[in-house]
């Protein structure tokens, strides 16, 4: 049976969507201003325990879209899954699941490929490849479905900058950066069954609006509750869904619209064009010396007091590492290699 909440219910800032059938089974879901999001009363829809199980066609797996995350588990574990390209690859289950590394801010992306209108997403934590609640041997992994690694805080962000990537920042203003749609509490998972409430490990369909209307949209993010080996939350697939995505390029020039807007070119004149654009920055160059077989991490800071990390597994060969650093724009900075 599926559950259909009204629009009516996302008028508020924040709203508890709890099912009668299971009282303790819940998500609370908070649109932030300008934004409505709802879950549209689905609980595992597209279920599949043969292997493969197939995810629906959606604008992730569209040709042009490309999976990025903030980091993988599957490296780390020397296993070739938990990676980014399972995000989007077309196939719900564990074995075709992400699990993001030690790293802080975990994430997983979709690079769309243009602008696009969207008005729904979906992701689960495990939706097939396994016969459900089966605690037998099966085809994935955790023998039936894994049930874990799904509950917390979930943010979800989109952008119109193009060709989003790890370095878009989260700015608040999706013409810049990351802007942030609202956020769904995974708050528990008292319901055995799918399709009778919420059941937090699997597929859940989401709708949103921007001021009632489709989002535009070059990128789409989900800030994930947790990270690593230890209880890292898993996503088998982001869905997205919308109308066909526009051309990004109408003149034909080899440059997307949204660049040559934002560089004060015109998108409908192919000889207005940003490759006569060029600029000289200033950067640091920042070495130094690593042994052997031994892996290296560099650190950034403005105070000598609180360190971030700018890059991680870097692998020593007993001699010098070279990097550059923008410096365009930004405070003084210190750099400093660590042995991991």
């Amino acid at each position: 049976m599926k559950i259909h909440l009204t629009p009516l219910r996302v008028l508020t800032a924040s709203i508890l969507c709890t099912i009668p059938q299971a009282s303790h089974a819940e998500v609370v879901v908070t649109p932030s201003a300008g934004f409505t999001l709802i879950w549209d009363g689905n609980d595992g829809d597209g279920f599949n325990p043969e292997s493969p199980a197939p995810v629906p066609a959606n604008l992730a797996n569209a040709p042009g879209a490309a999976a990025f995350t903030s980091s993988d588990l599957g490296p780390q574990l020397g296993i070739n899954f938990h990676v980014a390209a399972n995000i989007n690859d077309g196939f719900y289950g564990n074995l075709n699941s992400w699990i993001g590394g030690n790293t802080p801010t975990p994430y997983a992306a979709i690079r769309l490929g243009g602008l696009a209108t969207l008005s729904s997403f979906a992701f689960g934590r495990d939706n097939g490849n396994g016969a459900f609640d089966d605690s037998s041997p099966g085809t994935d992994h955790c023998g039936g479905q894994c049930d874990d690694r799904s509950l917390g805080v979930y943010t979800v962000q989109i952008t119109r900058v193009s060709f989003p990537d790890a370095t878009t920042a989260d700015t608040g203003n999706a013409a810049t950066g990351w802007q942030t749609v609202g956020t769904l509490d995974y708050t528990s998972s008292d319901d055995p069954a799918p399709g009778e409430g919420f059941t937090a490990h699997l597929r859940h369909e989401y709708e949103m609006t921007a001021n009632a209307a489709g989002i535009q949209a070059t990128g789409f993010r989900l800030l994930v509750p947790a990270t690593g080996l230890d209880r890292g939350t898993a996503i088998d697939e982001i869905e997205l869904y919308g109308p066909v995505i526009v051309n990004p390029d109408k003149d034909g020039d080899g440059f997307d619209d949204t660049v040559e807007v934002a560089l004060g070119f015109d998108p409908n004149n192919p000889a207005s064009t940003p490759e006569s654009k060029a600029d000289l920055l200033t950067a640091v160059e920042f070495s130094f010396w690593a042994a052997k077989e031994k892996q290296y991490k560099i650190e950034q800071s403005t105070d000598l007091q609180k360190w971030n990390v700018i890059e991680e597994n870097i692998a020593g060969r007993g001699g010098e590492i070279t990097r550059l650093y923008s410096i365009t724009g930004q405070p003084k900075q210190h750099y400093r290699a660590v042995r991991q």
